[in-house]
């Protein structure tokens, strides 16, 4: 997998602050140093990229040298941000971001004026009943619009990423992997790798269809008549997912990139132990994180109560989204697939049966194309019209 490199991206970062007509000259002074000494300290290039966008984006808020902000500015500036049409996840981000950028002006302390700012994750308040399940993920790809769409929601449900892992992915990213392929991703805690299967027929029909599939160039690029094949926007991506949610007719259910996270975890809170909660989702070893999914999930209540009663465990049964391989040429279709797309063989047996009844049906239509054409042709010849035409015709 080519290795991420930042360079470029932190350039542009810098360049795009240096030329802003919407960020104050001594504040830009300040973004430049604030990135410098985020290069001396211990970040990953991946978050320093993050700190300094962020801090950019608020800079454009604020229409006086950092230093003289005062409380009343943060409070107009905290507005700006709730009052945003964002996932409460990124909100917060925006809040944590201003407070280490603020710790930062004031020598290692929160200044008084950002102090007040409530960062801490609040307890979970989505209802179950809003958690996205496989059936709703199988209504979302229905409505897809186009295959780009279909692999992005595959993609965010099956990885439960941060879209802020995924939407900077280039093809070449997608690696070869014994049961299917993987994506080596750059996150909070390092780089980690996650297997891909139930995606992978999406992607690869969406990378079929790419304007230009090379290694080096973004998967997710636009698709129709505007800037088409650039590289798309969180915003444009955002709202696929919500044409694909209204065309479903999934009202009821946020379908935000970090709900599908959310979503996920839940889910797979079932199915895997809390270390490898911890390695598939990007969280530091020993987080409570996986705890609170467990919980949301039911998991440890719902296995001890089916086992004493004897029962099947809904929560270990195979996946409704799994790939359907093949019978012939082993490669692997969506799991909605019919016929195979590599070969055009039936991939179940009810399908198999309609096949072989269209094609006994055809065969029949044809012997019996071939006996008027050859009555037609008698009747031509003698100029009689034989009983068995006669039927034919009547």
């Amino acid at each position: 997998m080519p290795i991420k490199n930042f360079k470029k991206d932190h350039e542009n970062e810098i360049q795009n602050i240096k030329t802003s007509n919407e960020i104050i000259e001594e504040n830009k002074k300040t973004l430049k140093k604030f990135y410098r000494d985020l290069k001396v300290k211990d970040y990953s290039d991946s978050r320093i990229l993050k700190l300094i966008n962020y801090t950019k984006l608020l800079a454009k808020q604020i229409n006086k040298p950092f230093q003289e902000t005062t409380k009343e500015d943060i409070k107009d500036l905290v507005a700006w941000i709730n009052q945003r049409n964002l996932a409460d996840s990124t909100k917060r981000t925006y809040k944590v971001i201003l407070k280490v950028f603020y710790k930062w002006l004031n020598d290692g302390s929160h200044p008084e004026k950002v102090e007040w700012i409530k960062t801490s994750t609040s307890k979970n308040n989505k209802l179950p009943k809003e958690l996205l399940r496989e059936k709703d993920i199988k209504k979302l790809l229905s409505g897809a619009e186009n295959p780009r769409t279909k692999a992005l929601i595959s993609l965010l449900w099956e990885t439960g990423a941060r879209i802020g892992e995924l939407i900077d992915l280039k093809i070449g990213d997608i690696e070869d992997h014994e049961h299917g392929k993987q994506i080596i991703i750059d996150g909070k805690t390092g780089q980690r790798r996650i297997p891909l299967i139930e995606s992978v027929p999406h992607l690869r029909n969406w990378l079929n269809l790419h304007p230009e599939p090379e290694p080096e160039n973004p998967i997710w690029v636009n698709v129709g008549n505007t800037r088409h094949g650039k590289k798309s926007s969180y915003r444009n991506l955002r709202k696929s997912l919500e044409t694909a949610k209204k065309r479903a007719k999934l009202e009821e259910k946020p379908v935000n990139p970090h709900h599908f996270r959310h979503s996920r975890a839940t889910y797979l809170a079932n199915k895997f132990t809390e270390a490898q909660m911890c390695q598939f989702f990007g969280w530091v070893q020993g987080s409570d994180m996986p705890s609170k999914y467990i919980h949301l999930s039911g998991r440890d209540i719902d296995e001890a109560y089916a086992q004493l009663h004897g029962l099947e465990d809904e929560n270990k049964k195979e996946s409704n989204l799994t790939p359907k391989t093949c019978p012939r040429c082993k490669n692997q279709n969506p799991h909605d697939a019919n016929l195979c797309s590599y070969c055009g063989q039936a991939l179940s047996h009810e399908e198999f049966r309609k096949f072989e009844k269209a094609k006994e049906d055809q065969e029949e239509i044809d012997v019996d194309k071939q006996k008027l054409i050859s009555l037609i042709q008698d009747y031509e010849e003698n100029g009689k019209i034989s009983k068995e035409l006669l039927e034919k015709l009547l």
